[in-house]
């Protein structure tokens, strides 16, 4: 494959980072041309580093999609925090920041130290310009965000309609190094199908429940089968944290689970462009957010 390549060819592991709901996952499903990270209007929808991989002929870019940023309560959201630094600090050849305008709230400029002390260049992409009628509060995070921070280059975007976009991946490309592509060129993710029917789920989670019901929950793939000429087979779990929530999730009647079913499969299907027969069951797990073995299980916790 090497071989094949033009002279030149780039490749190289780009992390997005920045605020909850500033638009990350919408900006590495933009930039890949295909939908790999949940996106949801509520904050804190990303919990894993997902890969998401841009092909083109000349170079690679593989984008890591973080958390957004927050302080750890708990073993799983300290978990996040963690991952959250690691990329940023270790394993980019390219850094980007997404804010969106005008200037982050006082109590989460802390939150930003980290990236003070990124070892590869940090581009920052100012984001949701179609819903702004103005350019004051861009002004205003270009240069907050310029004084607080090592910052390489700006971007204006909407990751939303594509607004700026060609001139980011432009840019990206320019800053990666030579080096062969680090996966097949015909690959978008480094993640298997029973991780997404797990997110796919949990987006939907986010749609139809409100309040702590989608921070609460955890969703675990049990049965994953693949059977040629039927249908996809996919058995799941809703770990959730008290008994208060389980009849929330279930709704009156089974009302609620059956709308979360339905929506899901209907979902899971277009993902996978194959008919699938999903199954949900609930279960109370209490403090499964401080349980290192149950983390584990999920893919979440990671020693030190």
């Amino acid at each position: 494959m090497t071989a094949e390549l033009p002279a030149g060819f780039r490749s190289g592991f780009v992390p997005i980072t920045g605020l909850p709901n500033a638009g990350k996952s919408t900006l590495m499903n933009s930039l890949c041309g295909t939908r790999l990270s949940i996106i949801s209007d509520k904050p804190q929808t990303t919990r894993n580093n997902i890969l998401g991989i841009l092909n083109t002929p000349d170079f690679q870019a593989v984008f890591v999609d973080t958390p957004g940023f927050l302080r750890g309560r708990n073993m799983f959201e300290r978990s996040m925090v963690n991952a959250i630094k690691r990329a940023a600090a270790e394993e980019g050849d390219l850094c980007i920041l997404i804010a969106e305008p005008g200037l982050p709230p006082d109590d989460k400029i802390a939150l930003f130290e980290p990236l003070k002390q990124v070892r590869c260049p940090l581009y920052l992409a100012i984001n949701k310009l179609d819903k702004e009628k103005t350019d004051v509060r861009v002004k205003a995070a270009e240069e907050f965000y310029g004084k607080l921070l090592p910052i390489k280059q700006v971007f204006h975007i909407s990751a939303l309609t594509g607004g700026g976009l060609k001139e980011l991946r432009a840019a990206i490309k320019a800053a990666l190094p030579e080096h062969p592509p680090y996966y097949p060129q015909d690959q978008l993710t480094d993640r298997w199908e029973k991780f997404y029917a797990a997110e796919i789920i949990r987006e939907q989670i986010f749609k139809i429940y409100s309040q702590e019901i989608p921070y609460a929950s955890a969703v675990e793939i049990e049965v994953f089968r693949e059977t040629p000429g039927e249908n996809d087979e996919i058995l799941a779990k809703i770990h959730i944290a008290r008994e208060s929530q389980k009849s929330i999730i279930i709704g009156k009647g089974g009302n609620m689970i059956k709308i979360l079913r339905e929506a899901s499969a209907k979902a899971l299907a277009a993902f996978l462009r194959r008919p699938v027969e999903l199954h949900l069951t609930v279960k109370v797990s209490p403090g499964w957010q401080d349980n290192p073995a149950f983390l584990k299980e999920i893919g979440f916790y990671e020693k030190k």
